[in-house]
């Protein structure tokens, strides 16, 4: 089963020992792109696709993005798949990893997966009554792989995400909560899965790669994070260098539904370090784990297709010393270089958002609306409204109805 970016697919089973075999199924890329050449030379320049509200800007060409990689039903494609014999506590206790070829037996969209397995919609189970055994399996592995990063202390932001809805001329006409479904954290949590096992392999064999990296949050920012929650009535349990991912996820679960827990939230993701790139597997804070990596989108990230490409270098052998040695001095400019254009691709994609949204406002002016405050500045006060999730600055030069001054600390005026 393809999910809906069409760069990836999924095959499970279960086996006689009771086991789950995930297959992860990925498209690849580095078949097609060879090193050095000049489409490889973009796409390292480029290192990842953006996506605005009306167009994305891919890092490869439509010929390949959504032509030869992508894993079209019913048409055989190259692709590189990680085979994952997963117990019933989520754990893999054995896979594999190959070069193959699939031809994927169905196009799913997130929102009919979702129906068949959530909503079990009869119409949709009876349309794809030969799936529906493999969804409802999807579902139950979906379940065993959360319960496992949870019992872990994998931190999950849950905050609403938004998305536009645009006009035939790119006007914003509405502005609503982005779905995450049941189908799009089943797919994530697979794509989460392929990531880890693939990271770990490549330390266990030595194999060089760009690490998916997130450290742990700078102490004195958590210091202020813990004065912070404090008056609400709540702490992290620990301070210092015991502070765990778990620390934080405890925290995230007491403060859902609360009338606080926009604010928290939001300061608690200015605590934590900015993921990154590095050849060096230094753990990831966030998802608790100790190796990641990205393996699962080459389409649209450079460091996904170097993995591909030294994957495939370890099985088979030709990871001789001097490629190594060219390794050690290209693999830490990649990996700036792919953080860097990570960074830049996000502040785009906000900075025209936002700029959309303020025309969107603009015929609003003077109207009245329930909003959250974000956040506390010296200047005034950030608000993200209900209705419309667009976050502004009141300042505190028009708050007349009384003086003000801010108390850092505090987070307060």
């Amino acid at each position: 089963m393809c999910s809906s970016d069409l760069d990836d697919a999924i095959t499970l089973e279960v086996l006689p020992n009771g086991h789950y075999w995930l297959g992860v199924h990925i498209a690849d890329v580095s078949h097609y792109v060879d090193e050095g050449s000049a489409l490889d030379r973009e796409a390292y320049e480029r290192s990842t696709s953006v996506y605005f509200p009306e167009r994305a800007v891919h890092m490869f060409p439509s010929e390949l993005s959504t032509g030869l990689c992508s894993l079209n039903p019913h048409v055989d494609r190259l692709v590189q798949s990680c085979l994952m014999e997963v117990d019933p506590r989520g754990a893999v206790v054995r896979y594999e990893i190959h070069d193959g070829v699939i031809h994927s037996r169905a196009r799913m969209t997130y929102t009919d997966v979702n129906a068949i397995v959530a909503d079990r919609d009869p119409a949709l189970r009876e349309r794809y009554g030969t799936l529906v055994q493999l969804f409802d399996l999807m579902h139950e592995l979906f379940g065993v792989l959360q319960a496992r990063r949870h019992r872990r202390g994998s931190i999950d932001f849950d905050l609403p995400e938004t998305e536009v809805v645009l006009s035939e001329y790119g006007e914003i006409e509405a502005i609503v909560a982005s779905e995450r479904n049941v189908a799009h954290r089943l797919i994530e949590e697979f794509m989460l899965l392929a990531n880890e096992t693939v990271a770990a392999h490549v330390v266990a064999h030595d194999i060089p790669s760009l690490h998916r990296v997130h450290e742990a949050p700078d102490l004195k920012k958590v210091e202020e994070f813990a004065e912070f929650i404090e008056p609400f009535g709540y702490g992290l349990g620990a301070s210092g260098h015991a502070i765990t991912p778990k620390h934080f996820q405890r925290l995230i679960e007491r403060i859902q539904g609360t009338p606080e827990e926009r604010p928290i939230a939001a300061l608690m993701l200015r605590t934590m370090q900015k993921a990154r790139y590095d050849p060096a597997s230094l753990g990831h804070f966030g998802l608790a784990t100790e190796h990641y990596l990205h393996f699962t989108s080459p389409i649209r990230r450079y460091p996904d297709l170097v993995a591909h490409r030294l994957l495939r270098e370890g099985r088979h052998g030709r990871l001789t010393a001097a490629r190594r040695d060219e390794l050690a001095d290209e693999l830490p400019d990649a990996a700036r270089h792919s953080s860097e254009m990570e960074r830049r691709a996000d502040d785009a994609e906000r900075e025209l958002l936002q700029w959309k949204k303020v025309r969107f406002m603009e015929s609003r002016i003077g109207d009245e609306y329930e909003g959250y405050v974000t956040g506390v500045a010296p200047f005034g006060l950030f608000v993200q409204l209900l209705e419309h999730f667009v976050e502004g600055l009141v300042p505190v030069s028009t708050m007349a109805d009384d003086y003000y001054r801010f108390l850092e600390q505090q987070h307060m005026l």
